[in-house]
């Protein structure tokens, strides 16, 4: 019940208006209503979630700091792997203008192996007398010149009545067919220049 409360006017006698007066003297001797209750706090819960969040953050501190050492402690050896693969692709890498003068001279090698060998065989050089005797002319009287060893060689398989005739100034394996007015030259060098020129 309050002051202005038309209850109390009527248990008063008096009127609302007229008793504002008392009804205000009344209201202030009658109890406060209490207040609202406050929620009540859970200190546990609380806790745990303080806990909770504060593992989580340190959690994530932690992991960001170890990242970070991580990633100091190798960057160095990450470097040193860099360098390395570096080194390996320029050691392993291909470079033409190195390697075909190389390729170039092992084929040469090869075939002046080959070509020696070749030498040994007394039979191996008589296609090349006979491609040079084949140019010379049915009349006219040839005589074969050659290198000392390599005439040696040649000498028991050379169509019978042929003239020879031995010049060191040859190389091994070259034979030359000459008369008063022409010469041809065949020689296992002369293969040897049309293979190497046929290489890239």
């Amino acid at each position: 019940m309050t002051a202005h409360d038309p209850r109390l006017a009527a248990l008063l006698g008096t009127s609302p208006a007229g008793s504002a007066g008392l009804a205000a003297l009344l209201a202030s001797h009658l109890p406060k209503p209490p207040p609202p209750a406050e929620p009540q706090v859970d200190i546990g819960s609380l806790l745990d979630e303080a806990r909770a969040q504060g593992r989580a953050e340190g959690e994530a501190a932690g992991e960001a700091r170890g990242r970070a050492a991580a990633s100091a402690d190798l960057a160095p050896r990450l470097a040193a792997l860099d360098t390395a693969a570096a080194a390996l692709r320029s050691a392993t890498g291909l470079d033409e203008a190195v390697l075909a003068p190389l390729l170039t001279g092992l084929a040469r090698a090869i075939c002046e192996t080959v070509l020696m060998a070749e030498l040994a065989r007394p039979r191996s050089l008589r296609p090349l007398v006979d491609a040079a005797l084949a140019e010379v002319a049915e009349a006219a009287i040839p005589t074969l010149s050659a290198h000392p060893a390599t005439l040696a060689l040649i000498a028991a398989d050379l169509p019978p009545g042929l003239a020879t005739r031995a010049d060191a100034s040859l190389p091994p394996g070259h034979v030359a067919v000459a008369g008063p007015d022409y010469r041809i030259d065949a020689g296992l060098g002369d293969r040897l220049a049309q293979i190497l020129k046929a290489l890239p």
